[in-house]
């Protein structure tokens, strides 16, 4: 008899290399503000550089709405799901403990059931895609920079 050592079913749509990731939380009555003010004080160079320790990402946003009641954080990265939450907890902790504490019934991103508290508060798209569907982050940065280096030689050869 074996270990049964597989992932359980995670929720969220792929289309090829990239999965969608939709959260909704209920927001603590009265901390919509702090939510806000966290945002406001993280410029954006300082969030850009949050988001490229997650090299797997792509896109995020959060969304106050419902009258300031309900929290949405979207995005989509590439690979497996729980490596995806393995990140936020060892690369960007801080973002997330600083807003998710303004939500109900958030145990902290080094919780030992924060997957399951993520899995609870995650709702699969009913549609998902992706115009470059094999191109993963990694990939875009790097054509990105080849570009940037292609573009450099040929005004060097004016």
């Amino acid at each position: 008899m074996t270990a049964n050592t597989q992932t359980p079913s995670r929720p969220g749509l792929r289309e090829g290399k990239t999965s969608e990731f939709t959260l909704f939380f209920n927001v603590k009555p009265g901390h919509a503000q702090q939510i806000r003010d966290f945002f406001k004080g993280v410029d954006h160079d300082k969030r850009r550089a949050l988001a490229d320790r997650i090299g797997t990402l792509h896109e995020l946003r959060w969304v106050l709405f419902d009258d300031d009641t309900r929290l949405l954080f979207a995005s989509s990265f590439d690979g497996e799901w729980d490596a995806y939450i393995d990140d936020f907890a060892a690369l960007i902790p801080e973002t997330f403990d600083a807003v998710l504490q303004h939500t109900e019934g958030y145990p902290g991103i080094k919780d030992p059931s924060i997957k399951d508290f993520v899995v609870a508060h995650q709702t699969t798209a009913c549609n998902y895609l992706r115009a470059a569907p094999e191109a993963t982050a990694k990939d875009i940065h790097k054509a990105l920079r080849v570009n940037k280096a292609f573009q450099q030689l040929l005004d060097e050869a004016n």
